[in-house]
C-alpha cells in the first residue's frame, strides 16, 4: 500500500510539473540549416496556421524577406531599396524555418517602470520565468522610442553556406517614436534553431498602421508606455 501511495504521489508530481512546463509553441526547420547548409526552400506554409490566436515568425523562403504571423494574419516585408521596404498582408507564404503558436492565450504581466533595450528585455523575461524551461511567446504593445529592423533580401539564385552569405542583401531601417507591437519567442534551448547563437530571444516588430515590419535588431522603450503579454 505504501509503495502504491508513493508511486501515485510521484505520478501526480510529474503530471503537475509537465502541466506547469507545457508549451503551445512549435518549431519547423532550423536557422542553422538555413545559414550553414543552404536549406532555403519553404518547410511550412502559414495558411495552415490561420487562427486568430496564432503568432509566428521567420524568413520568407529563399531569404527574400521577413514573415510575421500576427493574430492569425500573415504579413511579409520585402526590401525595395535602402530607404524603403514594403509590408503586405498575404493569404500564405512559405518559410524555411518558423517558430509559431496556434493557441496563443496571451496573459498580461506586470512590469516595473524600466528603460528597456532588446537585451534587457531578454534578461527581464529570463528573470521573470527563471523556473520555466520551455519556449515562451511574448507580445509587447505600445510606443517605442527607437526601433531598428532588418529584412533579408538574398539575391535570387544565390547559394548559402555561411551566415555572411545568408545576409547578403540584408537591409536595415530605423524609426523613432513609433507605435506598434513586438512579437518575440524566448527560449534557452533553441539557439541556432529559432534564435541566434548569442541570444535567447527572436523578435519581429509591426507598426499599428501595418506599413512597417521586420526582424528587430535593436529597440529602446519605456515599459510604462507599453503592455507586456506572455503565452506558454
Amino acid at each position: 500500500m505504501r509503495i502504491f501511495l508513493a508511486l501515485s504521489l510521484t505520478l501526480l508530481f510529474v503530471s503537475c510539473n509537465d502541466l506547469r512546463n507545457s508549451s503551445s509553441i512549435e518549431v519547423v526547420g532550423q536557422m542553422r540549416d538555413v545559414m550553414w547548409k543552404g536549406e532555403l526552400a519553404g518547410k511550412i506554409s502559414t495558411d495552415s496556421l490561420g487562427d486568430s490566436n496564432a503568432y509566428g515568425l521567420g524568413p520568407i523562403e529563399y531569404l527574400s524577406g521577413e514573415v510575421l504571423l500576427f493574430e492569425g494574419q500573415t504579413f511579409i516585408s520585402k526590401v525595395i531599396d535602402s530607404a524603403i521596404h514594403r509590408v503586405t498582408s498575404v493569404s500564405a507564404v512559405k518559410a524555411p524555418f518558423f517558430v509559431y503558436s496556434k493557441e496563443s492565450h496571451l496573459n498580461s504581466i506586470s512590469v516595473e517602470p524600466l528603460e528597456l533595450s532588446l537585451k534587457s528585455t531578454e534578461e527581464l523575461i529570463d528573470t521573470l520565468y527563471f523556473d520555466y524551461d520551455k519556449p515562451l511567446l511574448v507580445r509587447i504593445d505600445g510606443v517605442f522610442q527607437e526601433v531598428t529592423l532588418h529584412s533579408v533580401n538574398l539575391p535570387e539564385g544565390s547559394s548559402v553556406s555561411s551566415p555572411e552569405q545568408a545576409h547578403k542583401g540584408l537591409t536595415q531601417y530605423s524609426y523613432k517614436n513609433i507605435s506598434g507591437s513586438i512579437v518575440g519567442f524566448f527560449s534557452r534551448k533553441h539557439k541556432a534553431i529559432f534564435t541566434h547563437h548569442d541570444s535567447f530571444f527572436h523578435a519581429h516588430f509591426i507598426s499599428d498602421d501595418r506599413k512597417i515590419m521586420g526582424h528587430v535588431d535593436s529597440v529602446l522603450f519605456n515599459s510604462e508606455k507599453t503592455t507586456f503579454k506572455v503565452s506558454k
